[in-house]
């Protein structure tokens, strides 16, 4: 048997308490919303507690402005479908709601927007501003003096989301594309979770419920879908990368490819003026290579030192079967070191013939400027 949804009245007077499908409903929600409120701290405290840069700070209030309204709209919703009275009381309950959920969206926006991953010049945030304003125009009119419908309200607030699901579409791709190794793994699963989250939440409203026909039973899938997706976002939130992982290309100052001998076959300036700035010639390099060259010889065949520190530089290493990769960068993250592995696997099958006999022109390595760019951009 389908449930049908009886529109005019708010769930909590059409079922009895003890009906076995409302417990359900209660319960699922009623953790969603717990859950709501831990992401929210976890990304609240991040952001008071990271000092990363300034960039990942607004990215972690962003998420964290969305979660903790979600929760808010989430409980608010609980209140107005199981324990309204009537069917205007529901409605004024909702609106409240989508304004709860409509702020955080705001917040989010304008924090995303601010990193800077993503050139959009705050088109976003004047665009979604402009429809906030519009639906707080709309519930001061529906609420007290009932010029505009509930329902209309209610069709309006779920529209002016797609700039919200537009802006979401490209920020993910993007930070997908910024992180490399295990990251984009862990990356993957939280943007999973994520339309889980999304798409569940749009399967629990009216519009869902009448539209696909099924009743109340698409409410328990969006449910369920919701719970999970924020699940997953919780499990993987703790595995995914700080800011500086996403913002490695930044960090990058020189690659050095060191021949067996210490003699520097292939040299890449990342930052010029930075390095000149900084004073990290080649020379200074790689009189640090050779002082400490005595020290590295066996170790580094090991592969037990990976990353040494140079003044306020890091020299993270890479050994090959025939050559050692040094990048000299600002900091070391998993992303980098994934990436310097990948150079140095590539460089030594590209170049396996030539580097078992090469006879000292530097030249023939010219064609690894396209393996650079390849990896590192």
């Amino acid at each position: 048997m389908i449930l049908e949804f009886p529109y005019t009245l708010p769930l909590g007077l059409q079922w009895p308490n003890i009906d076995p499908l409302r417990i359900v409903l209660l319960l699922i929600e009623v953790a969603c919303v717990i859950f709501g409120i831990h992401l929210a701290f976890k990304f609240f405290k991040n952001y008071r507690t990271m000092h990363d840069s300034l960039r990942g700070s607004r990215m972690h209030a962003a998420w964290g402005w969305l979660f903790f309204t979600y929760a808010i709209t989430t409980l608010i919703y609980i209140i107005g479908d199981y324990y309204a009275l009537d069917s205007t009381t529901r409605y004024g309950l909702l609106e409240f709601g989508y304004l709860s959920l409509a702020t955080g969206a705001l917040f989010y926006i304008y924090n995303i927007e601010g990193v800077g991953i993503i050139k959009t010049r705050h088109a976003f945030t004047i665009i979604f501003s402009a429809l906030y304003a519009i639906l707080v125009i709309m519930v001061v009119l529906s609420v007290p003096v009932h010029i505009v419908e509930g329902s209309l309200v209610q069709y309006f607030a779920i529209s002016f989301w797609i700039p919200m699901i537009i802006l979401f579409f490209i920020y993910t791709a993007k930070i997908n594309k910024l992180i490399q190794g295990k990251m984009k793994l862990y990356s993957t699963l939280m943007i999973i979770g994520l339309f889980m989250f999304v798409f569940g939440f749009m399967g629990a409203t009216d519009f869902a419920i009448k539209g696909l026909g099924i009743g109340l039973y698409i409410r328990v899938i969006g449910d369920i879908m919701q719970i999970t997706g924020i699940g997953m976002m919780g499990m993987f939130f703790s595995m995914l990368p700080s800011w500086r992982e996403i913002d490695w290309r930044a960090a990058l100052k020189t690659l050095f490819v060191i021949y067996k001998g210490g003699i520097c076959i292939y040299q890449q300036d990342f930052q010029k003026e930075a390095k000149e700035s900084d004073g990290m010639s080649s020379m200074m390099v790689g009189g640090a290579l050779e002082m400490v060259k005595s020290v590295l010889q066996q170790v580094l065949q090991a592969g037990s030192l990976k990353v040494l520190d140079f003044k306020d530089k890091k020299l993270l290493l890479e050994q090959g079967e025939q050559v050692l990769v040094v990048m000299i960068a600002d900091t070391e993250t998993d992303s980098l070191r994934f990436l310097l592995h990948e150079f140095v696997f590539k460089f030594e099958r590209f170049y396996y013939d030539v580097l078992k006999d090469w006879q000292g022109d530097s030249s023939t390595f010219e064609p690894t400027k396209a393996l650079v760019k390849e990896l590192f951009g």
